[in-house]
């Protein structure tokens, strides 16, 4: 079983650009270590060597067709910036 630190989850917070406060970085803690030992559990159990089926493709298949959206980017974001989306900085140099 792995214990995942408050360290570990202010790192991670730090990468993420997340603010938390000590008692989320707790609870956090206490979650991604009861995740993780799930994950354990699970990679420890043995399966019987069974063959798998093929993947056949489906019955139809269509063309992908590039067609106009009715909806205009101005229409659903204030945040356009000469036709591109401009949204705030979230990485540091």
């Amino acid at each position: 079983m792995s214990d995942f630190s408050v360290e570990t989850v202010r790192h991670i917070a730090k990468l993420s650009s997340l603010e938390l406060t000590p008692e989320e970085e707790t609870l956090f803690a206490q979650q991604f270590t009861t995740i993780f030992n799930y994950f354990e559990q699970i990679s420890q159990i043995q399966l019987p060597d069974v063959p798998g089926t093929p993947l056949e493709p489906p019955p139809f298949t269509r063309q992908d067709e590039a067609v106009a959206s009715p909806v205009a980017p101005e229409q659903f974001s204030p945040y356009l910036e000469n036709g591109f989306f401009k949204v705030p900085r979230v990485l540091d140099t």
